[in-house]
């Protein structure tokens, strides 16, 4: 099977890899079974994502509510809090971009909005590996915003972490043609084009939580959307629990659970600092509690918290009565160059990394800006949390 619409075939991809080690990895692309890419470190995946960068409205306040005043954000039907110009959202697409695959950030989080109402999330489409995985990225660029030039409304991806070779890094204006997409460059593709990058997980020092994000003429517009996030899983890191079914029930609020589930023993959670045109700092997409994320954990939740700092500032992070260990300190809160993360380790409700019943601010600073969401410590059932 080749990959025809997206200008480039799976062959290109394990050129010079050697007939036996392309077979299986061929196998690996169609149903993500574990196979040997090559030699060294390419002993994966290789996973295979189809995104295509869209323009749309977006509501900050999905849920209208702001908790610090107890009263609505907005009178009306809605959007509560909408920007300014609509954002542009990368979306995962199931392949040949048949039918969008949106995916919820997080599950286990208690006010994030259904991606199928939101047509995507903020970020973009998560992407995870793990090391030694390599990753065929094929992207459609379909801006159409109006009163936009074809400049403003071409794209590229330009992934932070990973490896790759020069022509898939997607930085203008050094990324060379790439003669196997018939000479089209991946820091440019126009509006109504495509182009594939092969991006790849050799070593540990890939693990970690990264941004990839457009970098293409007129450089990466920070309030415009168009960034996602990688999640790079070293070898033995374990996966976070997956939820039974929806954590909210019909007719729950932003403050008001009828029946929240028993929370994860294992939790992988992502928050990503932005801002929006017109809106501000938020955090996923949202802004104000009772519209940013929630997370739902327990005690004795083992979380790892991944956090993105997506703004042209530095980024000064706290989760309230928290604490964890990094690079041989104890911390309780961090501060993040731009583009830039960091993924902490806490054990909910313990002696070291505090914690435990109760809601715990989740607070993000930059350029003079905050905005909170919360760590909701619970052990399920009915809960309602405080307004105003």
């Amino acid at each position: 099977m080749t990959s025809e619409r997206a200008g480039i075939s799976r062959r290109v991809l394990f050129k010079g890899i050697g007939l036996a080690a392309a077979t299986g990895a061929l196998a690996a692309c169609t149903n993500e079974a574990p196979s040997v890419v090559g030699g060294g470190l390419f002993r994966g995946r290789v996973h295979e994502f189809w995104l295509q960068l869209e323009n749309h409205p977006w509501d900050a306040a999905p849920w209208n509510m702001d908790r610090a005043t107890g009263q609505p954000v907005a009178s009306g039907a809605g959007p509560f809090l909408p920007t300014t110009e609509d954002v542009l959202l990368i979306r995962r697409y199931t392949a040949n971009w048949d039918a969008p695959r949106d995916e919820p950030v997080n599950p286990w989080d208690l006010t994030e909005p259904d991606p199928a109402d939101t047509q995507g999330t903020l970020p973009g489409a998560v992407l995870r590996a793990r090391v030694g995985d390599r990753m065929m990225v094929h992207f459609r660029n379909l801006d159409q915003r109006a009163g936009k030039t074809e400049a403003e409304r071409t794209h590229s991806l330009h992934a932070h972490g990973v490896q790759r070779e020069a022509r898939y890094d997607g930085a203008f204006p050094l990324t060379p043609p790439d003669p196997d997409q018939g000479g089209a460059r991946g820091d440019r593709v126009r509006p109504g084009e495509s182009f594939t990058y092969v991006w790849s997980c050799p070593h540990e020092a890939t693990a970690g939580t990264w941004l990839y994000h457009d970098a293409s003429v007129t450089g990466w517009q920070f309030d415009e959307g168009a960034f996602g996030a990688l999640v790079i899983s070293a070898p033995g890191e374990p996966e976070g629990d997956p939820t039974a079914g929806p954590v909210r029930q019909p007719g729950d609020t932003s403050t008001s659970f009828a029946a929240l589930p028993a929370p994860p023993e294992r939790a992988d959670y992502l928050l990503v600092f932005h801002e929006l045109p017109g809106v501000g700092l938020c955090l996923n997409g949202r802004r104000g509690l009772g519209n940013a994320p929630a997370l739902l954990a327990g005690p004795g939740t083992r979380m790892s918290v991944r956090v993105l700092n997506a703004t042209d500032a530095p980024l000064a992070f706290y989760i309230a009565g928290h604490r964890w260990e990094h690079a041989g300190r104890w911390m309780d809160g961090e501060l993040l160059a731009p583009a830039t993360g960091v993924a902490l380790a806490l054990l909910e409700d313990s002696f070291a990394k505090g914690g435990g019943l109760g809601e715990w601010l989740i607070t993000g600073r930059a350029s003079g800006q905050a905005v909170s969401g919360s760590l909701v410590v619970t052990e399920g059932g009915a809960l309602t949390l405080a307004a105003g």
